[in-house]
C-alpha cells in the first residue's frame, strides 16, 4: 500500500539518516500494532510497502504524481521508537554495471558506498548537488540555507557528467521511485564541514555507478546557495 506519514513521524524521519539521495528504507511498526513493516519513504512524507506490490505501487505514484498520492493516501502513525533506517550497505543487491555504461556515461565500479568510506574535510570551494524529484526537498534547510544532517548529494562534476553524457539519473544514483528528477540544489560546504565520498551501489534494479557524498552532520549555515531546474 501507499501511505501518507503522520507529521510527527515525518519530522522524526527527517532527523534520521537517509538510505540514499531522497529516500529512506525503514523497518517499523504501526502505532499500537505488533507487526513489523518494511517501507520505502520518499521525502520523509510518502511511504510505500516494500513487498510484492512495490513495483505496482511505484508505477502508481509515477502515473498520478507524488503530490496527488500524498493528498489521497491514507495517513498512518508509526511507533516512533520502532523506526529503524536500513543503510544502503545492508541491502546487498547485485546489479552488474556494464562496460558500455561505464564508458558511455562515465560511471564507476569497484568502490564502496559513501558511508563505508572515511570522513574527509570539504575543500571549501567544491560544489555538491542534491538532485530531487521534489521542489520542497525536506533535506534542504531553507531557513538556515544548509543541507540537513544525514543527507546525500553528488558532486557537481558528476552531475555535469550525467548531463553531458545524457545519462539516466535514476539509474546512475540508484533511486527507488523512478520519478523524473526535476530539481538540482547546489551546496558549497565550508572547509570545516565533513563528508564521506563513494560510489553509488546498486539498488532497486538500478546499476548505480555515480559519485555520492554523505554529510552525516549536514553542512554549515549559508552553504546552500542555488536551486535550478534539472538540466539547466
Amino acid at each position: 500500500m501507499i501511505y501518507k506519514i503522520y507529521k510527527q513521524d515525518s519530522d522524526t524521519l527527517l532527523e534520521q539518516p537517509e538510505t540514499g539521495m531522497g529516500y529512506q528504507i525503514i523497518s517499523t511498526r504501526l502505532y499500537e500494532r505488533y507487526t513489523t513493516k518494511k517501507m520505502v519513504v520518499y521525502n520523509t512524507r510518502l511511504a510505500v510497502d516494500l513487498d510484492e506490490n512495490f513495483e505496482l505501487n511505484k508505477k502508481k505514484i509515477i502515473n498520478e504524481g507524488y503530490e496527488v498520492m500524498l493528498s489521497k493516501s491514507q495517513e498512518i502513525m508509526l511507533e516512533t521508537d520502532s523506526i529503524k533506517v536500513i543503510l544502503h550497505s545492508q541491502l546487498n543487491e547485485s546489479v552488474e554495471l556494464s562496460t558500455s555504461k561505464k564508458i558511455l556515461f562515465k560511471r564507476y565500479a569497484g568502490g564502496m558506498g559513501a558511508t563505508d568510506n572515511p570522513k574527509e574535510n570539504a575543500s571549501g570551494i567544491e560544489n555538491f548537488v542534491r538532485l530531487s524529484a521534489f521542489e520542497d526537498d525536506r533535506r534542504i534547510d531553507i531557513v538556515n540555507m544548509k543541507l540537513k544532517p544525514g543527507s546525500f548529494a553528488t558532486t557537481e562534476n558528476d552531475y555535469r557528467d550525467c548531463l553531458s553524457q545524457k545519462d539516466d539519473p535514476v539509474d546512475r544514483y540508484a533511486l527507488p521511485n523512478d520519478n523524473k528528477i526535476e530539481w538540482a540544489f547546489y551546496i558549497r560546504p565550508k572547509s570545516h564541514d565533513q563528508l564521506q565520498r563513494g560510489i553509488v551501489q546498486p539498488a532497486f534494479g538500478h546499476a548505480g555507478g555515480g559519485i555520492e557524498a554523505y554529510f552525516e552532520n549536514g553542512t554549515s549555515n549559508h552553504t546552500y546557495f542555488l536551486k535550478k531546474a534539472y538540466g539547466l
